[in-house]
């Protein structure tokens, strides 16, 4: 079983003259950390660590996360590069963003440092942000739009913009998707079975992140496995084949 890899994002520094901790930090400071964190773990992916259970450790404000599996692999080397401005692989853009954000709020208020420590099973180097970090550039990412049809789980609706969460077939995390309630109310059991979405989307070309998903509606999907039909194609191909003793010898007769 592969094991999970955990990453302690760490805040430090002073408010007010008193170290930062779990007792003592900013309210605004902690809420920007908290979704700063949560954008570098994901990228430029759909999704959300609300469900995700963190540890909160005493020291310096710390959160110890696990990298959903799914997005662990370019985590990994997104962080092993952002320092390293000759490396032939960039960055994705959202988690370089986070980090040079972090470094100009240790510029603006002196003695701040931001952290990231490999726990359990994280390949990454210790990376300490503070306002002598050198990090790589930011190059512009072409985002192409497309539409495309998803297949998935609708889990809830709702939110202040309108939207679904989706939770697609091959990844465990799940996708938001803009939608028009007219649309949703049209779908008699939205939330009964697997949906097959046709959406508008934008597809990044470098890292092949979908943003801005919306949806266009819900096309007619039933999988399911026609038992009976297979049989009759099976029997027929049976009949068809039964006086060839190898068929893979005859299609190679065939070929030459």
């Amino acid at each position: 079983m592969t094991q999970s890899a955990t990453v302690e994002f760490a805040l430090s520094g002073t408010a007010q003259g008193v170290e930062i901790s779990p007792t003592h930090v900013p309210f605004g400071l902690m809420r920007k950390f908290h979704d700063d964190v949560e954008k570098l773990v994901l990228g430029s992916n759909q999704g959300s660590l609300a469900d995700t259970l963190v540890e909160v450790r005493q020291g310096s404000y710390a959160l110890v996360v696990p990298i959903p599996e799914n997005v662990r692999e370019s985590f990994e080397r997104d962080i092993a590069v952002a320092t390293e401005p000759e490396a032939a692989t960039h960055p994705d853009p959202t988690r370089l963003g986070v980090l040079q954000s972090w470094k100009k709020r240790a510029e603006h208020d002196g003695g701040l440092t931001f952290y990231l420590r490999p726990q359990a099973g994280a390949r990454i180097p210790l990376l300490r942000i503070d306002a002598q970090t050198v990090l790589r550039r930011s190059t512009e990412d072409r985002w192409v739009p497309l539409e495309l049809l998803l297949v998935g789980r609708v889990l809830e609706a709702g939110g202040a913009k309108t939207n679904i969460h989706v939770r697609l077939r091959d990844q465990p995390q799940s996708v938001i998707v803009a939608v028009d309630w007219n649309v949703l109310e049209r779908e008699a059991f939205p939330f009964t079975g697997d949906k097959l979405l046709r959406v508008t989307a934008e597809r990044n070309q470098r890292t092949r992140a979908l943003r801005k998903l919306r949806l266009l509606e819900f096309v007619a999907y039933k999988p399911e496995f026609d038992e009976a039909a297979f049989t009759r194609m099976t029997t027929v191909g049976e009949k068809a084949w039964a006086d060839v003793p190898d068929a893979a010898k005859w299609v190679r007769e065939q070929r030459d």
